[in-house]
């Protein structure tokens, strides 16, 4: 029999370690199908034995791949996977209590995709083990258990609140959130106050970074080992550019307020040719429009002076005096996404009901740690949006491997959901819950 203080039971990790053996890797990721569809019936089927009601489940249409805010690289991985990209990453919602209107409605949203890469799934002295572990099958088990809890703690919520529960694809792998977190809110899977379960060190962030990435390109003549004078290459153009964007570019953009991450670079993987083709990913963080037009201007301005060297440094070059000469023709700087909007919302009515759950906002000092994620899309006037959850990006091992999460943490987090859901009930009950659906 299970304890009756307990909310995150053995059947929750049971049902855990079962969706953590699913495979749900992001076609983002792989440019293949994976198995998020079967995914996503198995939670929603243990959520409905679990009292839930199935409010929707299924796959994007293709117009929320249209847009100016829609990825590069979604686009480009649609279109090689052709209908399957959109088939295989249906996204799904749940509901708790009645049909209610936004303004006495909480939302708490999970991606069921992950990154890829394998990490055992197992659960020894009491710490689980899976890719998702924490980033979020282990985070979004938790919330249905803390949501039965608060329904079985106070039966009249059922009646005068609803709970949604957004479970979404296309969170990893760079998709923003446009064909998940996006398609749903503008369905209208959105509440008064909106919970992101991700892992955010103990407080809750109502601000958040969001990303863009620029993509240097290289397409140029490749050469035989035999003949290195003969090509463009790649691998060196791309290096040069590496450096200059590590020695200034990142420096330029610690001083305007944001971060740089240096990702991947390829041209290719044999010892007896010269690559003419290649390309390097540079993502970067913002917290505000201003500093992500400023790391727009930056990133130019490096990338001329990186070609500009190369063809200065190497223009006497028996080998590589081609590659110098032809740079800056094969050579090109695009951005795969720009310009989306930040998290930047507050509400004192909405974080009194946090502060009443015992969830505080994430103190100044630690305000760098914000991260991005899809909370984006759901934030407007007249709802407060917030990021929270249990963990660390960076302790939990989160797309790394070793991946992790203690068991007592999930439970923490399923009592914190309830205290949520509880403390909103109140909040609804209060007249300061009417004035907010008069004035909404």
């Amino acid at each position: 029999m299970n304890d009756p203080q307990i909310r995150f039971t053995p059947e929750h990790l049971e049902h855990l370690l079962g969706l953590l053996a699913i495979d749900t890797t992001s076609p983002m990721e792989t440019g293949v199908p994976s198995a998020i569809p079967d995914a996503q019936q198995a939670f929603s089927d243990f959520a409905i034995s679990r009292g839930f009601t199935e409010a929707y489940l299924g796959a994007p249409c293709a117009a929320v791949l249209s847009g100016a805010h829609v990825p590069v690289s979604v686009r480009e991985v649609a279109a090689r996977m052709g209908g399957a990209f959109l088939a295989s990453q249906p996204n799904l919602v749940l509901r708790a209590g009645g049909g209610r209107p936004a303004a006495r409605t909480v939302m708490f949203n999970l991606h069921m995709d992950t990154v890829a890469g394998h990490v055992p799934v197992a659960c020894e002295d009491g710490i689980v083990t899976g890719r998702g572990a924490v980033d979020m099958k282990g985070p979004g088990v938790a919330v249905l258990a803390g949501i039965e809890a608060a329904m079985r703690q106070d039966p009249r919520l059922a009646g005068e609140i609803q709970v949604l529960v957004q479970s979404v694809a296309g969170e990893e792998g760079g998709a923003m959130g446009v064909y998940g977190t996006k398609a749903l809110v503008d369905l209208g899977y959105v509440g008064r106050l909106n919970v992101f379960a991700e892992p955010s060190e103990g407080h809750f962030f109502d601000r958040s970074t969001t990303s863009m990435t620029a993509r240097v390109s290289v397409e140029g003549v490749g050469a035989t080992d035999d003949a290195p004078h003969a090509g463009q290459n790649a691998t060196v153009i791309l290096a040069a550019v590496a450096t200059r964007f590590a020695r200034d570019l990142v420096a330029d953009v610690r001083r305007i307020g944001g971060k740089t991450c240096i990702a991947g670079i390829h041209t290719g993987r044999m010892h007896n040719r010269v690559y003419g083709d290649g390309a390097l990913l540079v993502n970067f963080a913002y917290s505000t429009m201003a500093q992500a037009e400023a790391i727009e201007e930056a990133t130019e301005i490096r990338f001329a002076e990186a070609l500009q060297g190369l063809a200065i440094d190497l223009a006497g070059s028996e080998v590589l005096g081609a590659t110098a000469s032809a740079a800056r023709a094969v050579t090109r700087l695009e951005w795969l996404k720009r310009r989306l909007p930040t998290l930047d919302n507050s509400d004192e009515a909405m974080r009194r009901v946090l502060a009443a759950a015992g969830i505080g906002r994430t103190p100044p000092a630690l305000a760098h740690r914000a991260f991005t994620c899809d909370a984006m899309w759901a934030q407007r006037p007249d709802r407060y949006t917030v990021v929270y959850g249990p963990g660390s990006l960076e302790h939990n091992r989160a797309h790394a491997d070793g991946e992790f999460i203690a068991v007592a943490d999930l439970e923490r987090f399923a009592r914190e959901v309830e205290a949520i859901v509880l403390c909103f009930g109140d909040h609804c009950r209060s007249g300061a819950a009417l004035l907010d659906e008069e004035s909404i």
